[in-house]
């Protein structure tokens, strides 16, 4: 398998990792699919560099413990979402 298969596996795995979450939390994806799309691209390429899909609106530290935490659906977007209607990177929004 090619870079671009593993590539195209990797994001259809997110995708159904974010489906699976929000078909099991409050939240909804964002309605706009562009966004949605960049996100998931940002997912991908970290995924990719780093081993794990990192939110692309969060800095990676290096720091195994530190960074867990901005694993997508990183600790802080609940808070967020919370307060602004979405999370920081707008992947998630409230939902109904």
């Amino acid at each position: 398998m090619d870079n671009k298969d593993s590539m195209v596996d990797e994001e259809a795995d997110i995708r159904k990792m974010l489906n699976t979450y929000v078909t099991n939390s409050p939240y909804k994806l964002n309605p706009d699919k562009k966004i949605v799309d960049r996100v998931v691209k940002g997912l991908v390429m970290r995924k990719s560099k780093y081993g794990h899909a990192y939110c692309p609106c969060r800095i990676v530290s290096g720091d195994i413990e530190k960074d867990k935490k901005a694993i997508c659906p990183c600790v802080y977007h609940k808070e967020e979402i919370e307060r602004d209607g979405e999370c920081h990177c707008n992947l998630f929004v409230r939902g109904n």
